[in-house]
């Protein structure tokens, strides 16, 4: 009677399918901050001869991941990381964000206040691979300008880097959030108001100083050449928007 009892206790132990096994192997990557938003994984032929796994158990399981909001597949059949915070706040906040002007620059209110800590937390925790990739960015703004070329695609990637750099999956995460949120108007103000090479300078003199902070491991200098940087882009964005 007690081992009948003691029976309820316990549910009979089911195997795994293989594609859940692969949904929890990547799951736990991006959650870890293994695989970072924006970040491709291999093609299809190449990640499932890494898992040993066949091509339809690997294809049910990035269906999976890609419903759980984990994943998205761009075109060319690139399949990327998204960040985690897109299923719970991108939705609501485009509406918002697209709805006015003003509410473009209250998403880029949020961008530069949270962008203070992670230029402070980068300073403190970037390693040497991240620094010198970030001088490599620089050297390539330096070029841009000498070039006249606009420059947009280093300007972004020092900011994802400078997130990258906080080592925090939060914080990285909602960045990248807020960065893809604001990406048609970046794109917009490099075609307009940055086209100005007197302004692009400005901007290379500002990242130049981020990137001294960064080196120098000064958290404070971080966060006054970041806010410094910030109110001069939010400055240029409002008198584009007419605001």
């Amino acid at each position: 009677m007690q081992f009948d009892h003691m029976n309820t206790l316990y549910s009979p132990i089911k195997p795994r399918k293989i594609s859940d096994e692969i949904v929890e192997q990547i799951r736990s990557l991006i959650l870890q901050g293994n695989l970072k938003p924006g970040e491709s994984l291999p093609p299809e032929r190449t990640l499932a001869k890494s898992l040993n796994v066949s091509r339809v158990s690997l294809r049910e399981a990035l269906n999976t991941l890609q419903s759980m909001g984990l994943l998205e597949i761009q075109q060319g059949n690139r399949t990327c990381v998204r960040p985690i915070t897109t299923r719970s706040i991108h939705d609501p906040l485009v509406s918002f964000a697209k709805s006015s002007a003003a509410n473009i620059m209250k998403i880029f209110e949020i961008r530069k206040y949270l962008e203070l800590g992670v230029v402070a937390l980068a300073a403190d925790r970037a390693t040497h691979e991240q620094i010198d990739y970030l001088e490599r960015l620089l050297k390539e703004m330096e070029e841009d300008l000498r070039m006249n070329r606009l420059g947009a695609r280093a300007d972004h990637e020092f900011h994802t880097t400078l997130a990258d750099a906080t080592h925090n999956e939060a914080y990285i995460h909602v960045m990248k959030t807020i960065y893809d949120l604001l990406q048609e108007e970046h794109r917009i103000a490099w075609g307009g108001i940055f086209r100005k090479k007197n302004m692009r300078k400005e901007l290379f003199e500002q990242h130049k100083i981020i990137l001294e902070a960064v080196k120098e491991r000064d958290p404070d200098k971080g966060r006054e050449g970041a806010l410094a940087h910030l109110k001069y882009v939010e400055e240029k964005w409002k008198a584009a928007l007419s605001l």
